[in-house]
């Protein structure tokens, strides 16, 4: 199945507001709310995950003066696809002065599952940009750790039209022994959070201590920052990126600029 969402976001008189959302099912966008001068959405799909030949493709922009932080309902489920796999694209835009944190639910790939996603993110060098990502090594509980055959996650993030972050994480089970030192260590969950904002809360997330017993480490990017975190839960993972998104709104809102 094809699905679109397409979402703007403006400024109207000094507040953040949807101005145009499109979607078709099984996607949807929950009731925006207005919450510390942010605006909060919510993206839910009505299916029970993602499913064989499914094609997801997003298409978000924020424009000047907006604070948007975006999360999804649940975590998302890559149910078996065989070898048909399923997609899922994204292309977001933000403009002088634009914020927005996106922070969608884990993945989970079931036994059997081929997925392929991938983000192409502009931004401004006035702007401020803050992503997640939560995959787990499978329905570890059902006996299906790496049972999944193929796995892979691009993000590409350009400031001004200049490369400063990508981020590519291919897995191959039957490839790679991915119990190793190297992959994920005997973890059962991997995290990634990418922060580019003011020179203030980069260093301030730098500074960052883990506040639960994982994984942990922190670079600098050509432009931003990366965290890398291995853990045993996708709790332990969303406790440090929550602490850490408090840790950067805490040195208030001035973008660059």
């Amino acid at each position: 199945m094809d699905t679109k969402l397409k979402l703007r976001i403006e400024n109207w008189r000094g507040r953040t507001g949807v101005a145009f959302q499109y979607f078709t099912s099984p996607l949807k966008t929950g009731t925006p709310k207005e919450q510390d001068d942010r605006l909060h959405l919510v993206f839910m799909m009505a299916s029970a995950g993602i499913l064989k030949g499914d094609n997801f493709s997003y298409e978000i922009t924020c424009r000047k003066d907006t604070r948007t932080t975006i999360t999804e309902q649940s975590y998302t489920k890559i149910f078996d696809t065989g070898k048909d796999g399923a997609k899922k694209h994204m292309e977001i835009e933000l403009e002088d002065h634009a914020s927005l944190f996106y922070r969608p639910g884990a993945v989970i790939p079931f036994g059997g599952s081929c997925y392929s996603s991938s983000m192409n993110v502009r931004l401004s060098s006035r702007s401020e940009f803050l992503y997640s990502d939560i995959l787990s090594a499978g329905r570890i509980g059902m006996g299906e750790k790496f049972a999944f055959s193929h796995y892979r996650n691009y993000v590409c993030v350009m400031v001004d039209d200049r490369m400063v972050w990508i981020d590519h994480c291919c897995l191959e089970p039957e490839k790679m022994n991915l119990e190793e030192m190297v992959f994920w260590d005997g973890y059962t969950h991997q995290g990634t959070l990418y922060f580019y904002g003011t020179k203030e809360k980069q260093e301030r997330l730098l500074s960052y201590a883990k506040p639960v017993p994982v994984l942990m480490g922190k670079t600098k990017a050509a432009e931003g920052i990366c965290i890398r975190v291995l853990a045993n839960s996708a709790q332990d993972i969303e406790e440090i990126f929550d602490e850490a998104e408090r840790d950067i709104l805490q040195t208030g809102d001035r973008l660059r600029g």
